[in-house]
């Protein structure tokens, strides 16, 4: 059954009330011509509280069924404690012990690794490795190598070569110029 008021209301009602009576749509308004029309229909309240009963029975079996998951999560985490428990007592080792126990085999892992570091020379793979290195710096140097020729041979060809090219090349090779060649060492083999 409707209830309905005109924009006249009584002097204990101000419009910030009612203001707040909308804002809650607790009661509905129109303007009908001139006036204000206001009601409120009592099915809207239980159409409200069967809402808000709805959500509040939804949030209580999502927080039971996360307790209960909960719970089975406790249950299995003591189970798993007196599984371990039962364990200790029968290797005879209290947990002391056993961190005990880790400490010295972290220890022995790590001299062992120190040793197996000083044996890497001898290694397979890392000689493997170092020849192939070795061939790259050959390549790389004998590169170099042909470059100081074209450069020697171009300062030979343009100053008409003699004694002087040849100090000046014997200062610039120092240890490296060859004397029987006269000119650089040759690269090892």
């Amino acid at each position: 059954m409707p209830c309905c008021h005109q924009s006249r209301t009584p002097a204990n009602i101000t419009p910030d009330y009612v203001q707040a009576l909308q804002d809650e749509s607790r009661i509905r308004a129109e303007k009908i011509g001139s006036g204000n029309w206001y009601w409120s229909f009592i099915s809207d309240d239980k159409i409200a509280l069967q809402k808000s009963l709805e959500g509040a029975q939804s949030a209580y079996e999502k927080a039971l069924a996360t307790d209960n998951e909960l719970k089975a999560k406790i249950a299995e985490g003591e189970a798993q404690r007196k599984e371990d428990e039962e364990m200790l007592d029968e290797s005879g080792e209290t947990s002391e012990q056993m961190l005990g126990s880790k400490r010295l085999l972290e220890g022995e892992i790590e001299g062992l690794r120190r040793e197996l570091a000083t044996y890497s020379e001898n290694d397979p793979t890392e000689l493997e490795r170092k020849g192939r290195e070795a061939v790259e710096w050959k390549a790389a140097a004998e590169l170099c190598t042909d470059d100081v020729y074209s450069m020697e041979g171009w300062l030979k060809d343009t100053t008409g070569g003699g004694e002087a090219v040849t100090a000046l090349l014997k200062d610039t090779y120092g240890a490296e110029w060859d004397e029987e060649a006269g000119g650089l060492k040759e690269l090892v083999r």
